[in-house]
């Protein structure tokens, strides 16, 4: 299994799935029972990750830049973060 994104936040998780299943692309949160108890998680504990099988990952990657570049879209601020962190692995993915 490939890890393809990582999120502080369950919404967000929850869509990049829907989006990579409605691709064809069997997705997995990897710590889901961990969500219905602790809903937010902390960087330091790795985050909500979402894991696909390794021959579906270059294509889930492309699914999920896309869900990037139209959140950046949606919120200009979110582009400006962005560029202004200097740290690309802060952002995981």
């Amino acid at each position: 299994m490939a890890e393809v994104f990582a999120t502080m936040f369950q919404d967000e998780a929850l869509v990049v799935r829907s989006l990579l299943e409605s691709a064809g692309i069997s997705a997995e949160i990897a710590s889901e029972h961990f969500i219905d108890v602790y809903p937010i998680f902390f960087p330091q504990e790795g985050g909500i990750k979402i894991v696909v099988k390794d021959e579906d990952a270059e294509d889930a990657l492309v699914i999920v830049e896309s869900f990037r570049d139209s959140k950046k879209k949606a919120d200009p601020t979110a582009a400006a973060d962005a560029e202004a962190d200097p740290d690309p692995a802060s952002d995981r993915y």
